[in-house]
C-alpha cells in the first residue's frame, strides 16, 4: 500500500493521498454535535467535522500523526513518500546530530528544560506540554538563544496573551542574560523589526489597525499558551501568513477537545514533549498543592422561572444568587480575614469582583487588598504583582481571565476559586499561579467554593475530576447557612 504527501503552494497545506485515504480521512474527524440542531436552523450542518478535506489538504503539522496512525491502525507493509517540496516546506530541524551544544543562560536549566530545548533544535516544530510553573519561558529563552548563536539576523515573533505577559517575558529575557535583541509590540510600543525577537499579545495582532505582513518574513514563530488555539479562533488566520516551518507552541494542559488539540498540532506540529505537574511536585521542582472543598449549603435556593427555556438562562439565576448571596461573600471574607498569607480571589465577572472586594475591603481593614479587572493598566497590575512577591497579608480579587495565565507568583500561598465552573483549563491553569517555589512556602492550598445548587453541584464534580486527575490531595467540609 501507497500513501503519498504533497505540498499545495498557494494554501500553504499539505495534500495526502493513497490507498488508505478514506480510512485516514475518518479517523481524523469527530462528530459535529451542531448537526442535531441542523432542522431548527434551517439549512444543512454536516454531521462530522473533518481536519482534511475531501481534496486530502490538512494543516503540515499533522504529518506524522497521519503516519502514526498509518502505522499503529494496519498490520500490512506502507510505503510513505514525500514531495520535496512537501518536505522542505515542512521539516526543517535546526541539527540533527548527538552533539548539540545548548547555551547556558544565567539561570541554570533543570533536566527536563535541556531535554526540551534539544527536541526542539533536532525537530525544527512542535509542541511541548509542560505544567505550569515549570519554566516554559526560561526554556524558551535557551531556544532562542541557540538559533540566534547560529544566526545573528533571525527574526522570531513570540506571541503571548496578554499586555502583562509581553512585559513579564521580556522582564525575564533581561533576568536571564539573552544576547539576542528583544522588541515589544503591543498597543504601547511601536512594532522593531530591527529586533531578533518581537514579543507581542494575541490583541495587537488581531486588530484590524495592525499590519502584520511581516510574519511572512519571520524565521521562527513561538506561540506562548498555545492552547489558546480553538478551532474556529481568530488568531488560525495568523498561520496563513507564516512562510517558516519553524513553529513551536508551549501550553499547561492541551484542550479536551479533540478537534482543538488537532487544530494545534496541525498548525504548530507533533507533541514533543510533556510532562505534568505531578511529576515536577514529585521532584519537588515546585511546590506541593491541596483542594480545601468549602461546600455551601444555603437556607434558601433561587428561583426558576417557568419562563427560563434553556441551561443558559437557569444558570445566570443561579449566577445571579451566587453574586449577590451575603452568605456566600462573607464566608469568602471571613476566609481571607484568616490569612496571614498572600491570597488570590479568582471570579469571572466584574460586578462579582466588585462586590466581594467591598466585602473583603471592609471586613479586613489590616490588609492591603487589591481588584484586578481587564481595564486596569498593565504597569498597576504588575505594581500589585511586585507588592506581592515583597510583602504578605496581601489579598488580591482578579477576574479569571486577567490572572489565571501566565502571571507567576512565588509568594502566593492561597488561591480561591470563587465563581465555580469546571473547565478543566481554567481550573489547571488557575492552580498554576501559586506552584513557584517560595522560601516561606511549603504547600499551595486551594480553596474551592463548591454550591449545593443545581449547576453547582455539576460543576464542582468536573473540578474534583480535575484534581483527581492531576493527583491533587483534597477534603472537604459543610458550611450551613442558618435559617434567617
Amino acid at each position: 500500500m501507497k500513501i503519498k504527501f504533497d505540498w499545495d503552494k498557494g494554501r500553504r497545506q499539505g495534500i495526502v493521498s493513497g490507498d488508505l485515504f478514506d480510512e485516514i480521512r475518518a479517523h481524523f474527524s469527530v462528530k459535529n454535535e451542531a448537526a442535531k440542531f441542523a432542522r431548527f436552523r434551517g439549512r444543512f450542518i454536516p454531521p462530522r467535522n473533518y481536519v482534511i478535506t475531501p481534496a486530502g489538504r490538512f494543516d503540515p503539522g499533522l504529518t506524522m500523526e497521519i503516519v502514526k496512525f498509518v502505522e499503529e491502525s494496519y498490520n500490512v507493509q506502507v510505503e510513505t513518500t514525500f514531495t520535496d517540496d512537501f518536505a522542505q516546506n515542512v521539516f526543517s530541524p535546526y541539527h540533527n546530530g548527538d552533539d548539540i551544544s545548548v547555551p547556558e543562560l544565567n539561570l541554570p536549566l533543570r533536566d527536563y528544560q535541556k531535554e526540551i530545548v534539544l527536541k526542539c533544535i533536532s525537530t525544527g516544530r512542535g509542541v511541548v506540554v509542560l505544567a505550569t510553573a515549570g519554566g516554559k519561558t526560561l526554556t524558551i529563552a535557551t531556544l532562542l538563544e541557540y538559533v540566534y548563536q547560529q544566526n545573528k539576523d533571525f527574526k522570531c515573533a513570540l506571541i503571548v496573551p496578554d499586555r502583562g505577559l509581553v512585559e513579564q517575558t521580556c522582564s525575564d529575557f533581561n533576568e536571564y542574560g539573552t544576547s539576542f535583541k528583544a522588541s515589544k509590540w503591543t498597543g504601547d510600543d511601536e512594532l522593531d523589526l530591527s529586533a531578533n525577537v518581537i514579543v507581542c499579545n494575541l490583541g495587537i495582532l488581531q486588530s484590524s489597525k495592525s499590519d502584520t505582513s511581516w510574519l511572512s518574513a519571520i524565521d521562527m514563530c513561538v506561540v506562548d499558551e498555545v492552547h489558546k488555539l480553538r478551532k474556529g479562533n481568530k488568531v488560525n488566520k495568523l498561520f496563513k501568513q507564516l512562510r517558516t516551518c519553524n513553529i513551536f507552541g508551549l501550553t499547561g494542559t492541551m484542550p479536551e477537545e479533540t478537534i482543538d488539540q488537532w487544530n494545534i498540532i496541525g498548525k504548530i506540529g507533533p507533541i514533543l514533549y510533556e510532562k505534568g505537574s505531578y511529576e515536577l511536585r514529585n521532584n519537588d521542582y515546585i511546590a506541593d498543592v491541596k483542594a480545601q472543598i468549602l461546600r455551601l449549603e444555603y437556607a434558601s435556593e433561587p428561583k426558576y422561572p417557568a419562563t427560563l427555556k434553556t441551561p443558559a438562562e437557569r444558570y445566570r439565576v443561579e449566577l445571579d444568587f451566587l453574586i449577590h448571596n451575603n452568605f456566600r461573600n462573607n464566608v469568602l471574607a471571613s476566609l481571607c480575614k484568616k490569612f496571614d498569607k498572600n491570597a488570590l480571589l479568582l471570579v469571572d465577572y466584574i460586578e462579582h469582583g466588585t462586590l466581594l472586594h467591598q466585602h473583603i475591603s471592609a471586613r479586613c481593614p489590616d490588609k492591603k487588598v487589591y481588584f484586578i479587572r481587564g481595564d486596569v493598566a498593565v504597569e498597576d497590575r504588575e505594581r500589585v504583582r511586585s507588592i506581592m512577591e515583597m510583602e504578605d497579608n496581601v489579598v488580591v480579587v482578579a477576574i479569571s481571565k486577567v490572572f489565571s495565565t501566565g502571571i507567576n507568583i512565588k509568594n502566593l500561598h492561597y488561591i480561591i476559586f470563587g465563581s465555580g465552573g469546571k473547565a478543566k483549563i481554567k481550573t489547571i491553569q488557575s492552580i498554576g499561579r501559586g506552584l513557584r517555589l517560595h522560601k516561606n512556602k511549603t504547600k499551595l492550598i486551594i480553596f474551592d467554593i463548591g454550591d449545593d445548587l443545581y449547576y453547582g453541584r455539576q460543576h464542582l464534580a468536573g473540578r474534583i475530576a480535575h484534581y483527581e486527575k492531576e493527583n491533587i490531595e483534597y477534603g472537604a467540609q459543610t458550611i450551613k447557612e442558618k435559617d434567617s
